[in-house]
This record gives structure tokens, sequence and C-alpha cells, in this order.
């Protein structure tokens, strides 16, 4: 039968003292009274990590360098989340989208009892425009953060706009797709569970001058690769399984561990 253990932790971070590099000290007792060599592995862990050029202090005063109560200038939103064409569904900025955002359609189609297509201008005189600060964050966010930002932005709920299309029983699945066929898959149920506004200006100003396009989907606490631009229409469908949420396993998968698509089986270089 094998000897029961367990672990009594002191210190600030059990998981970080467990580990040899927090400040907090790991004390296991073996239940057969067997803890020597454990006590000693973990003595010895503390020494290590004493010998480091971390510096501890009492009180840290200072300034972040980044807080969610203030919003990123669309300079830096340029900088950031405004690189290239599919980056955080957006495009190079400094030309002219050929169509005013307010004369911009939108259709909302498919598992619909009414489906309809109408302008943004249409769509805000039904009350549904809102300005909201909204957080934006790239799926490859480096350790510095320089790939996330807030941003004021005002746009209309997807939520009311399939509402009032009327979407069938058994509708679980939302298709954005883009005026170049761009296209973004997400579960109804993700929707409906998160704020999720159709973007068509930035801390007041049109989105061409920051991310680019006339409008952008914008997710409540999602990774910025599904903000698809320039949406022109919003299908939803019924679909036998529908298509995994951000947030799920299977899709942070799809990122790990991508080869160089430069390079080829064999080492053949593209």
């Amino acid at each position: 039968m094998s000897t029961l253990k367990k672990t009594l932790v002191v210190g600030t971070s059990s998981v970080l003292a467990l580990a040899g590099v927090g400040g907090g000290v790991a004390l296991a007792i073996d239940a057969s009274g067997q803890q020597g060599s454990q006590q000693a592995a973990s003595q010895e862990a503390g020494t290590a990590y004493a010998k480091t050029d971390v510096v501890t202090m009492d009180v840290v005063e200072g300034e972040f360098a980044f807080t969610q109560a203030e919003a990123s200038s669309n300079e830096e939103l340029k900088a950031a989340l405004g690189a290239a064409k599919y980056l955080c569904g957006a495009r190079p900025t400094g030309v002219a989208p050929a169509i005013a955002a307010e004369d911009w359609e939108v259709s909302v189609v498919g598992a619909v009892a009414n489906p309809y297509a109408a302008t943004f201008s249409e769509l805000a005189a039904t009350d549904e425009v809102q300005s909201v600060l909204m957080g934006c964050a790239c799926a490859g966010n480096p350790a510095d953060g320089k790939a996330s930002a807030n941003a004021e932005v005002t746009g209309i709920s997807v939520l009311a706009m399939i509402g009032m299309a009327q979407p069938a029983e058994g509708a679980n699945t939302v298709v954005f797709t883009s005026a170049d066929g761009y296209e973004v898959a997400l579960p109804l149920s993700y929707l409906e569970r998160r704020y999720c506004p159709l973007v068509f200006d930035i801390n007041g100003a049109p989105l061409a001058e920051s991310v680019g396009g006339v409008n952008q989907l914008w997710l409540g606490a999602t990774s910025a690769n599904y903000f698809a631009r320039d949406v022109a229409v919003i299908t939803l469908e019924e679909r036998e399984t529908p298509p995994p949420a951000p947030n799920s396993e299977e899709a942070r998968s799809a990122y790990a561990n991508l080869p160089n698509v430069g390079v080829l089986l064999g080492g053949e270089v593209a």
C-alpha cells in the first residue's frame, strides 16, 4: 500500500514555493516519518532562490504602463493592431474607405424568420447604438503587452441585430462574412454570454484612422483574431456541430505548435 503524504506550505505563494521559485518555505511531511529527503530538497531550492538577483519590497510605488480605466489613442491602436489585413481583423490603414460608415449595408440572413438588410444609419434609428470602453488583445500578444489596448468603441449590438431577424429555434451558429469573403464563425451561445458590437467608430473617429475599414466586430473577453472587419453579411445557421468557442481547448490548440509555412516536408524551402 502506498504511503500517504501530506504537504504543508508556509509563505506567500504555495505553488511557487513548491517549485523552488517563491518566497515561501515548503515542508513535505511523510505520514510514515520519512520527511528528511523532501525537506533537504526544499531547503536546497530555497538556497538557490536566495542567490538570484530578485529584490522583494514591502511597499511598491509607481504607475502601471497599462490600465483598464484609460483608452489607448488611435495612434497606439494603429501601431499595435493595424499592421496587417487579418491581424486582429484589421487591414493596413491610410486608405479611406469607398463608402461612408452610415451608408454601409449589413444583411442578416439564414435560419431566421425575418431576414433583412439595413444601413448603419437605419440601424442607428432603432436606438441600439452604444459607446462602451472595451479591451482588445491579439492572440499572439507578447510578454510586454504591446498588442493590447483599450478603446471607446461606438457600434450596434450584434445580438440586437440578430434578434430583429428572429432566429430559428435550432439556430446555433453565427457566421460573419466580410466584404472580401473573409469569415468568422462562432457559436450563438458564445455571443449570448458577452457584449459583441459591430463597431463603426473608435475613440470618436472612423475606423480608417486606427484599425482600418468601415466596421469591425468586437467581442468582449475574446482574442482579437476573431474581430472580423468590414462585415457585410451575418448568417444564422443550424449546424450539427457548432464551431468551437474561442475559449475552448479545441480553439486554443489551433494556435499551438504551428509550423513555419515556408518550410515543406523534407526540409525544402518554398
